[in-house]
């Protein structure tokens, strides 16, 4: 290996004690031996290690990009988790409620259906479901058809048992209790009164409304009337309904041409005369028409006893003529009011009379028109 002087730096020469240059003498130097890592390391001598800084860094890198890739994994799994788990109870309630629903509406329905079904057998059982059906024409009016075949002493025998049966409940419930008890007190004061010739205004306003005058048969059911009138307005919470029902099927009856009548005639007739039969052609009798031609309206909407005793009384009659029946039953209460404007105590007879043989007439020759065109 060439050296070089101290003092000019020129090379010098292999073994070489003077430069050859300058002639300045080349200092002896001892030939140093190169040192292993191995002794380096034992003699406690740290070597530069430059890549170890950038290998950490790289492994800190890996660590955080780990750690957030974990973190985001997690978060994800949390929130697929929370979503799936909140779908599931979302449709668990939804489940449950429809059930509660479908269950709660079923029940309504058999509910429904069993009272409907009690009311018709207990023949009081609404015969419109909507109050568009007060207006229906008769012959699309949805009375049971199978009340034309029943036995008439088995009408009266269900009827005598449906009164029996009505003072029963009048007896039990307190409202109807009331009004009855207040109406006998007011019959027993009003005639009390007219029996010692005192009967001012406002007495003979009270006697009017409560029907307190009258015979003793006559008067009696005319009281009734009355008292059932004033029980069903306490009771009756749909009786508004039933009389503009009643009074709409009357209105259709009035319509039905020349087939509805003879029956509308043929019950009016009818009503006339046991009007008169029951008080005597007098405004101050009025009110038992009111009551009757109300009571007659709330039967015209119902398949109860009036229906299936008019049924049984026209065999023949289907249920377009017994509505038509029962509407002229009901117009008769009000023309018994009308007549009892007139002088005379027998107008109900005679106007009565007239009027069934006007309606029977034209019932047999519609019945003879069919037997000649069905020949």
């Amino acid at each position: 290996m060439s050296k070089f002087c101290t003092s000019c730096g020129k090379a010098l020469d292999e073994g070489a004690k003077f430069c050859a240059a300058c002639g300045a003498a080349v200092a002896s130097v001892a030939s140093v031996a190169p040192v292993s890592a191995e002794a380096e390391a034992a003699a406690g001598v740290i070597l530069p290690q430059s890549d170890v800084p950038a290998v950490a860094a790289t492994e800190k890198t890996e660590t955080e990009a780990e750690e957030r890739v974990n973190n985001e994994v997690k978060r994800e799994v949390q929130k697929s988790v929370k979503c799936e788990v909140k779908n599931k109870v979302k449709r668990r309630v939804e489940n449950e409620v429809k059930s509660k629903v479908k269950s709660g509406v079923k029940r309504e329905a058999e509910k429904g259906a069993r009272a409907f079904a009690e009311k018709i057998f207990a023949e009081a059982t609404p015969a419109f479901a909507t109050a568009g059906e007060a207006t229906l024409p008769l012959k699309l009016t949805p009375f049971t058809s199978g009340l034309t075949g029943e036995n008439l002493f088995a009408v009266l025998k269900s009827g005598w048992r449906g009164l029996l049966s009505s003072c029963k409940r009048t007896l039990g419930d307190k409202k109807r209790l009331k009004v009855v008890i207040a109406l006998t007190i007011v019959w027993f004061l009003v005639n009390f009164l007219a029996a010692f010739r005192i009967f001012p205004l406002p007495v003979r306003i009270l006697s009017w409304l409560t029907a307190a005058r009258g015979s003793l048969i006559g008067g009696s059911i005319g009281k009734g009337l009355v008292a059932a009138l004033f029980a069903q307005m306490i009771a009756d919470k749909g009786m508004l309904q039933s009389l503009k029902g009643g009074i709409g099927q009357l209105t259709a009856a009035a319509k039905g041409g020349k087939k509805a009548s003879a029956p509308l005639l043929l019950g009016a007739g009818v009503a006339l005369i046991v009007c008169n039969l029951i008080v005597s052609s007098n405004l101050q009798n009025t009110m038992v028409c009111v009551a009757g031609f109300t009571l007659a309206a709330k039967a015209l909407t119902r398949n109860g006893f009036l229906r299936r005793l008019t049924a049984a009384l026209l065999p023949k009659a289907d249920d377009m003529s017994v509505t038509a029946v029962m509407g002229g039953w009901m117009l008769g209460f009000a023309l018994f009011a009308a007549v009892s404007l007139l002088s005379g105590g027998s107008n109900g007879y005679i106007l009565g009379v007239l009027l069934v043989f006007i309606g029977g007439g034209l019932m047999i020759a519609g019945r003879n028109n069919k037997e000649v065109a069905a020949q």
